[in-house]
Parts: C-alpha cells; sequence; structure tokens
C-alpha cells in the first residue's frame, strides 16, 4: 500500500493506541475519537464547494451515491484532528474526556478540561440513584449544598435528573478553574438554570458554616470530595497525575504521607452537623451523602 495511503487510515493510528491501551481499549477510544470528529468538523461545507467546484468546471454534479461516500470519509482537517488527538493520548498521556472536550453525566451533558476533575461513572451512579430517591420522597423543594463541585457534574445531574422547583443546588469549589468550567456547563443545561449556582468558597475557612447558615435553612450535603492517600496517589497512572489538579484528589498536602485520605470527609461530617442538618426534621433521605 502507497506511503500516502496507509498514512490516510486508521491502521496506524490504531496501532499506536494499542500499545498503550491494549486492543479492546484503543478500539473504543479510537472509534469515540473518530465518531467526535464527525461532528464537531462536519464535511458538508466541503462537500459544497466541491460540487460548486465540479459545476464552475462544467463537470457534472456529483451523484448521491458519491456524495453519500464522500461524507464516510474523513477531511484533511479531521484527519489532522484525529493524528493530534491519538498523538496527544499515548505521548502526553491526555485523558480522553479532555481531548474530547465533553462528556455526558446523567440527563446533564458537560464540558470537560483539564485541570478540572473528569467526572467518573461512579459519581454519575450515585447521583442517579440520589435522585430517585428524592423524588420518590417528594418533600417539596430541597435546598442542597454541593461542596467540591468540580465541573458541576453532581449538582447538574441531580438538577437535569428532577422536576423543576423540586432542588436548589448551591455548588461550591475552591479552585477558580472549577468554578469557571461549572459555570459553563450550567449555560448548556437550560433545565439546571434556575436550579444550580455556582462560587468559589473554601470550606476550611473559619466562619464559613455561619456564611452558609445566613443564606438560609440547608437539607443536604452532597460531595465526590478529595479521598486519595498520598501513597495511593503516587500509584496513580499518568493519566490522573499528570492532567488533574491534585486537590481534588487528595486532601490537604499530597507529602504528608501520614494521611488517611478521610480529613476533608472528616471536615464535611462536621460542616453538615454546623449546619444544623443533624436537628433537622425526620426524614427518610440522607442529610450528608458523600463518595468514598
Amino acid at each position: 500500500m502507497p506511503r500516502s495511503v496507509l498514512n490516510n487510515t486508521v491502521i496506524p493510528l490504531l496501532r499506536q493506541l494499542t500499545k498503550k491501551l491494549g486492543p479492546q481499549q484503543a478500539k473504543n477510544e479510537l472509534r469515540w475519537m473518530a465518531d467526535h470528529v464527525r461532528k464537531a468538523i462536519p464535511t458538508k461545507l466541503t462537500a459544497e464547494h466541491a460540487t460548486s467546484a465540479r459545476l464552475w468546471r462544467d463537470q457534472p454534479a456529483p451523484s448521491a451515491e458519491e456524495t453519500e461516500a464522500a461524507s464516510k470519509r474523513f477531511s484533511s482537517v479531521q484527519w489532522a484532528w484525529l493524528r493530534q488527538a491519538v498523538h496527544d493520548r499515548v505521548e502526553t498521556n491526555k485523558p480522553l474526556q479532555y481531548i474530547l472536550g465533553t462528556q455526558p453525566f446523567g440527563n446533564a451533558s458537560l464540558l470537560t478540561r483539564a485541570p478540572v476533575l473528569i467526572p467518573r461513572w461512579e459519581t454519575e451512579e450515585w447521583v442517579l440513584k440520589l435522585s430517585d430517591m428524592i423524588r420518590a420522597e417528594n418533600t417539596g423543594l430541597l435546598n442542597i449544598l454541593d461542596a467540591c463541585t468540580g465541573s458541576g457534574c453532581v449538582a447538574l445531574g441531580l438538577a437535569c435528573a428532577l422536576p423543576r422547583e423540586s432542588v436548589h443546588i448551591t455548588g461550591v469549589d475552591v479552585s477558580h478553574d472549577a468554578c469557571d468550567l461549572a459555570i459553563e456547563n450550567l449555560l448548556r443545561n437550560k433545565k439546571a438554570k434556575q436550579a444550580v449556582e455556582f462560587q468559589r468558597l473554601d470550606l476550611n475557612e473559619q466562619g464559613v458554616a455561619s456564611e452558609l447558615k445566613s443564606r438560609g435553612m440547608w437539607d443536604m450535603v452532597v460531595a465526590n470530595p478529595p479521598y486519595v492517600t498520598p501513597n495511593e496517589y503516587a500509584e496513580l497512572d499518568p493519566d490522573v497525575k499528570d492532567w488533574e489538579d491534585v486537590r481534588a484528589l487528595v486532601p490537604g498536602d499530597p507529602m504528608d504521607v501520614d494521611q488517611s485520605g478521610l480529613s476533608f470527609v472528616v471536615r464535611l461530617a462536621q460542616l453538615a452537623r454546623e449546619l444544623g442538618l443533624a436537628d433537622g426534621e425526620s426524614t427518610n433521605l440522607p442529610r450528608l451523602v458523600v463518595e468514598i
């Protein structure tokens, strides 16, 4: 096969990915990349230009079969994107979610961008279960604090899964990058627009409970907090360690080998008590929901 033809096939790209990921994962990720590039960089404009050029040269317009076949081929721009994406995945360990730039999370559509923590399927799973519990309880409007909001996935996942006016969720994070991305994601998910707000807030600061209580009564605290131990962090893949904010993974100082990884979970339990959640009315809903 001529080199120029070989370079414009997926075979070299698949080989590169296979060395890093193994055959099955490589096939899956390359398929996701290909699906993404077809949607993100459409070939319709290129096809229209090609038709105009043929008519200008007094040649017959392409048939329906030719047009369909052309739509299944990648343009030179799409090939360039694919090659760069595979290079980034293999050579720099860039996570697929950062390469694609978007990710579904329940009924929400999220932007993903380094160094903000990538939403995990385990988080999506418990968020959907919690939304089912809230819907079944039908308690009226719930005021929920989403600590360590990151991309906003928990807040937006809940708001998009629940009826309008059933929750009001305030997502907070210490990271400016996280808060900026969460706000962008809120704008993408119109159903959640009236139910969710995001702001930067350090939950370790003194007086933060009083500040939160001044805004009214709270019914629930939810969080996917940092809970990785320093020893576990040292063993993480470079896909995680080189790209995602260490503050979203390890509580406190990641170099402190004495940490259990649970210090921020303990802080959230303390905050929930300070917000009066332990003294609230009897309900079947949990007052503190934390991923560990």
